[in-house]
């Protein structure tokens, strides 16, 4: 697991990394706004932040990763040279889930990283058996709306856009009565993996939408974005090459609809009609193709 050691004092910097790189993998940055720009490109599993910075102080970090959807279920640890019951509060109010008084020992360090880090491994796991498809492991229906609903909030917080693809594929019921149920499995699980190839992202969600239907959030990406991404998953599936003999085409091919909510608008029952009117067109006018409203 990966620690993150915000730290602008080198010898506590110094004690915190070696007092746990035995266990973990540690890293170090100086500033609030140092750990929040850390987190957000390769979330660690605990960060470990003082409390009082030059700069962005550790509370105020904390608030920003506590908002942000990438960050806000990383436990933050602070460390504290004051121990008034108001101090605790601002810790706790903040979001985080222990801290440690200034000066600490390093057993008392070391227990209770690992007391957080077990907690962690569990919660990890059972989030992940909540949301993960189990017969392609992408992400299920469950965790799709959650994800859309609250990435359509950030969008209209931030004033972006955010894209929706709709991927169904073609002729799935010919493919199955052909090959049977089992290879129709194995090519679910196939053009999932090539889903999630093209989707690059932290934030892109690629899921498992219902049967031989999928679906793909595009956080902060406008209509020329989700064009490129969705002509690019018709040439990948169609690059595939996988034999299909009930298809006229005689290889899997799959239609994809789009749409994009644009700022101020949390109109999520819109943005997910107007993609599948756009997949309803893209099959009704001969498949194997992307359109978008």
């Amino acid at each position: 697991m990966v620690v993150l050691v915000v730290e602008d004092d080198p010898i506590s910097a110094i004690i915190s990394t070696q007092a746990l790189s035995d266990t973990y993998v540690t890293h170090h940055v100086t500033n609030g706004q140092a750990a929040v720009d850390f987190c957000e490109s390769t979330p660690p599993d605990i960060v470990l932040m003082d409390i009082n910075m030059p700069g962005m102080s550790g509370l105020e970090a904390c608030g920003i990763l506590k908002r942000n959807i990438i960050t806000k279920d990383i436990p933050v640890v602070f460390i504290t040279a004051e121990s008034d019951p108001q101090s605790e509060d601002k810790c706790w109010d903040a979001g985080c889930v222990d801290f440690i008084s200034k000066p600490f020992s390093i057993k008392t360090l070391r227990h209770r990283i690992n007391a957080i880090s077990s907690v962690k491994i569990l919660t990890d796991e059972l989030m992940r058996l909540a949301t993960t498809d189990g017969l392609t492991n992408i992400k299920n229906r469950r965790f799709f709306d959650s994800t859309i609903l609250e990435q359509s909030k950030l969008a209209a917080r931030n004033k972006t856009p955010l894209g929706l693809l709709l991927i169904d594929i073609d002729y799935f019921k010919n493919y199955n009565d052909t090959y049977g149920h089992f290879k129709g499995d194995e090519c679910l699980k196939v053009v999932a993996e090539a889903l999630t190839k093209v989707t690059h992202r932290p934030t892109d969600c690629v899921a498992r939408y219902g049967g031989e239907e999928f679906v793909i959030v595009l956080p902060n990406t406008d209509a020329k974005g989700a064009k490129h991404v969705g002509e690019h998953l018709i040439e990948v599936i169609q690059g595939l090459n996988i034999a299909h003999l009930g298809s006229p085409f005689k290889k899997l091919t799959v239609s994809i609809g789009g749409a994009i909510v644009e700022q101020d608008s949390l109109d999520i029952e819109k943005l997910i009609e107007q993609a599948d009117k756009q997949l309803y067109l893209a099959k009704q006018n001969g498949r194997d193709r992307f359109l978008m409203a």
